[in-house]
């Protein structure tokens, strides 16, 4: 394939041109348009790194604010794993290309609780374009359907993709499974926090910032022997929590939501309504948990002024957020005290408190 690329400025309006047709559900327009940029010259991995990754970061950001609803995020996202899968096989037929599995197998898992599948992809795809035959592995796998699965044949090295801090609880399940079967654990996304400050607090061996880089990482990894099985990371006090939020922690939820109905009874006209306060009371506790994990708070101020911003671009009461951190406080066990802690801190966050009972 030609290395020959397009100007900065060429890739910056092909992903302006890409999110157009994305806005308005246009699915041939916008495969038409990444298909384009790998005719023009542009390597398949900067279209897929620049201009449908980017994409999807700017829709994620258009739900946040409200410009984007959640159907046409999923409208969105289907059209990109279109684009992707083109992308790709696109690339895979040019004279030249490297053939699949010359250089090897890989694996790429989300993380347990994971939802988000496309970094995953993209990051799968890459790794296809470098030679390597792929496993995906997602969305959202127990842990311990990871060790059945790779028990008897394990690979050297696995990726593993959390897009959301919320999920780290999840990464740590996923990732302690691996390290206890002897294999070197790769992560990337945003999940792991700015600079990957999060990935180490989960088990990482190495965090990459980039697909490009996760695919050097892991294509290097192949290569090297397989390190001993090791012990989840944590100190005893945290391991024992993260234990008991894992097991207990549907029950919490269940609690906080019994709570909140003999509180507000209106809550129970709307089916919807009740859905919502359940996830909204499960992602603050698996938030506190994460922010345990990581024994940084930050990652709670940052969920806070998220979650405030999504309610209040939805002209919905932010105190939804502080409720969340009461009413969870109020059915935390005490033998928890770091997870009582982090969601003293949440709570006190809070731009404004929580709704009276």
């Amino acid at each position: 394939m030609s290395t020959t690329t397009t100007q900065p400025h060429d890739i910056a309006a092909t992903l302006e041109a890409y999110l157009a047709a994305t806005v308005v559900g246009d699915r041939q327009t916008a495969v038409g348009v990444a298909l384009a940029a790998l005719a023009a010259g542009e390597p398949p991995e900067s279209v897929i790194t620049h201009v449908l990754a980017a994409a999807q970061a700017r829709i994620g950001e258009g739900w946040a604010s409200g410009e984007w609803s959640v159907a046409q995020e999923h409208r969105a996202s289907a059209i990109t794993e279109a684009a992707l899968q083109a992308v790709s096989d696109t690339a895979m037929r040019t004279p030249g290309a490297v053939r699949e599995g010359a250089t090897g197998q890989a694996v790429v898992a989300c993380s347990e609780g994971e939802w988000h599948v496309l970094p995953g992809r993209m990051a799968s795809e890459i790794l296809r374009l470098r030679g390597c035959e792929v496993s995906f592995i997602g969305p959202s796998i127990p842990a311990d359907m990871l060790v059945e699965m790779f028990e008897f044949d394990p690979p050297a090295a696995v990726a593993v993709t959390c897009s959301m801090p919320l999920s780290l609880m999840g990464s740590w399940a996923t990732t302690s499974a691996l390290r206890e079967l002897g294999m070197t654990v790769i992560c990337g996304g945003r999940g792991f926090g700015p600079d990957g400050r999060w990935a180490h607090a989960v088990g990482a061996d190495l965090w990459c910032p980039t697909f490009e880089d996760g695919a050097d990482a892991l294509i290097e990894a192949l290569d090297q022997p397989r390190p001993a099985p090791r012990e989840p990371v944590g100190d005893a006090d945290t391991v024992s929590e993260m234990h008991a939020i894992r097991r207990d922690g549907p029950t919490l939820v269940e609690s906080a939501m019994s709570l909140s109905l003999t509180a507000w009874p209106w809550l129970r006209d709307s089916g919807d309504t009740v859905r919502a306060t359940r996830a909204d009371l499960q992602s603050t506790l698996q938030t506190a948990g994460s922010a345990m994990l990581a024994d940084d708070p930050t990652l709670l101020d940052d969920y806070v002024q998220w979650f405030e911003s999504v309610l209040a671009a939805r002209d919905l009461p932010v105190e939804f957020v502080s409720t969340a951190f009461d009413l969870l406080l109020e059915v935390a066990p005490t033998h928890l005290p770091k997870l009582r802690a982090m969601l003293d801190h949440g709570l006190a966050t809070c731009s404004k408190p929580p709704m009276a009972r």
